[in-house]
């Protein structure tokens, strides 16, 4: 029995999904409004544009249409174009007609372009996930939105529900919580919805799997995705996050200062939409799932979501977490509950092809770290750097690698090359005494601690332990690497970064950066 209702979707399936429902009703009449040839069995046709024949609507209807009759008004964005009193005439009909068995048929390009008073009096029907965002199968017209805006399901009546992640208190910021499996669904169908109707030079998304149940699993595909994190990934990982994160809005900040005269992030997107020579600043929202372990398992991570949660709100940086339970200990809060409505019933079929069709649809995100500098399995050489550079330091608050640089001078005279046996100090003095080339007479390079020490030269000197190396090189440091020591609470930098230093030679600590470096071999 077909009853009053909205096809929204490209017209092929929109024609298979009339088609189906007018088979089953075989006993009907169709009287169309639309253009062009059709295979659907109707028993009249009118073009919208013959407004005699359509304004005869409400004459046939009132006289007496007959029981079992469908109005069919196929494209409504096309058929109200050439007659604005049809919106009022449709709902007119679609309010009165099921009492005498007649049913009203509406078939749209999108939601959109369904009258909200037309929508009170028709049950809606998405013919697929890409429909329910208004989108074409080839992804071409995804790029219309720009506030954060999606839908992420139906409602009892079929009209889709939306999920608005704002700032501003009218929308949603904060956390999900339900059983693993429930929220996976509607988290996904978010982040999906975000991806097909936001270009990738819009939005910016990074995801943690706490958890690591896969929630999140080939998104990574799409050209939208910062980072994806699990809870598998090490403590020094989630720490160069961490100071990914608040690194990114230190540079948010400055890019807002520099551009002058923006109050927020929603300011300096109006300056690049202006065409204003501005450095492209997409939103970044970070969906964290199973958060309420963060605190415990991470709690300098925890410390960067709630400096991104706190200064983000002007900076277009939104946190979104979903859990178990309530993140207690992150400052993230429910504004408004989760839109109630059922997510489309092909997510998992477009969860495997959706976030590989859109690659190359926009520009990669932005990276918030560099990759870490044990992923490399390059050897690096001195020929690769420029002149002066002795190895590279990783900076994840300043999201890049930078050139190692040795600068001695007459207060910062001296420097220390720490390790434990193997880890690359013979090798590091060679490395330095190259980089100083004809300078090197002015320099003491001594492999290993208690050997003779002109002070009046530059000393460096290799040892074990911090405590082999004599005070007045300590309090005088020009230069000093921090290899994997026996002992990482024995670290004069910091023991906890310490403990990450890989037990491979090269591999350190900087000074004055304390960082994870890597120094070249001569």
């Amino acid at each position: 029995m077909i009853r009053n209702f909205a096809v929204v979707g490209p017209g092929q399936a929109t024609r298979e999904r009339l088609t189906a429902a007018l088979a089953a009703a075989p006993d009907i009449s169709v009287y169309r409004i639309g253009r062009g040839a059709d295979p659907l069995p109707v028993s009249a046709t009118f073009d919208p544009s013959d407004q005699p024949g359509c304004r005869s609507l409400l004459d046939w209807f009132e006289r007496g249409a007959p029981s079992g009759a469908v109005l069919l008004v196929d494209d409504w964005a096309l058929c109200a174009e050439f007659d604005r009193g049809l919106e009022r005439t449709v709902e007119w009909i679609a309010a009165f007609g099921p009492a005498q068995g007649v049913q009203v048929v509406v078939t749209a390009r999108k939601w959109a372009d369904v009258p909200g008073r037309l929508r009170r009096r028709l049950h809606g029907e998405a013919t697929d996930f890409l429909a329910l965002h208004g989108i074409e199968p080839d992804l071409s017209n995804k790029h219309q939105h720009r506030d954060l805006r999606v839908a992420v399901g139906s409602d009892d009546r079929g009209w889709p529900v939306h999920l608005h992640i704002s700032v501003d208190g009218d929308g949603y910021l904060g956390a999900y919580v339900g059983p693993a499996a429930q929220r996976e669904q509607k988290v996904l169908t978010a982040l999906l919805g975000l991806m097909v109707t936001h270009s990738s030079a819009d939005l910016n998304i990074g995801c943690v799997d706490m958890a690591d149940i896969g929630v999140f699993d080939g998104l990574e595909h799409a050209p939208h995705m910062a980072f994806s994190l699990n809870g598998g990934d090490s403590a020094e990982t989630f720490e160069r996050f961490g100071q990914g994160l608040q690194g990114e809005i230190a540079r948010r900040q400055e890019l807002l200062r520099a551009a002058g005269g923006c109050r927020d992030f929603h300011d300096y997107r109006a300056k690049v939409l202006a065409g204003e020579d501005l450095e492209p600043l997409p939103a970044l929202l970070v969906c964290v799932d199973s958060a309420e372990v963060v605190p415990r398992r991470h709690p300098r991570f925890a410390d960067a979501l709630n400096a991104v949660t706190s200064a983000g709100r002007v900076l277009g940086v939104y946190v979104l977490c979903s859990g178990d339970s309530f993140p207690e200990g992150l400052r993230a809060s429910v504004r408004s509950e989760w839109p109630s409505g059922e997510p489309p019933h092909d997510l998992e079929e477009w969860a495997d092809v959706l976030p590989r069709a859109l690659a190359g649809s926009g520009p990669p995100a932005r990276p918030l770290v560099p990759p870490p500098l044990s992923d490399s399995g390059k050897e690096l050489r001195l020929s690769m750097l420029p002149p002066g550079g002795i190895g590279i330091v990783d900076l994840p608050f300043e999201q890049r690698l930078a050139v190692m640089i040795v600068h001695f001078d007459e207060h910062r005279r001296h420097g220390a090359i720490v390790g434990g046996p193997g880890t690359g100090k013979s090798t590091t003095l060679r490395t330095l005494a190259t980089v100083l080339g004809d300078e090197v007479h002015r320099y003491q390079l001594l492999d290993g601690p208690g050997e003779p020490i002109d002070p009046e030269r530059h000393v460096v000197v290799t040892a074990r332990t911090w405590d082999e190396v004599p005070r007045f090189i300590q309090d005088s440091l020009a230069f000093a690497v921090e290899f994997r020591l026996d002992d990482p609470a024995t670290s004069k930098f910091a023991p906890h970064r310490a403990a990450f230093v890989p037990d491979r030679p090269g591999f350190c600590l900087s000074w004055p950066d304390v960082q994870q470096a890597r120094i070249a071999l001569p």
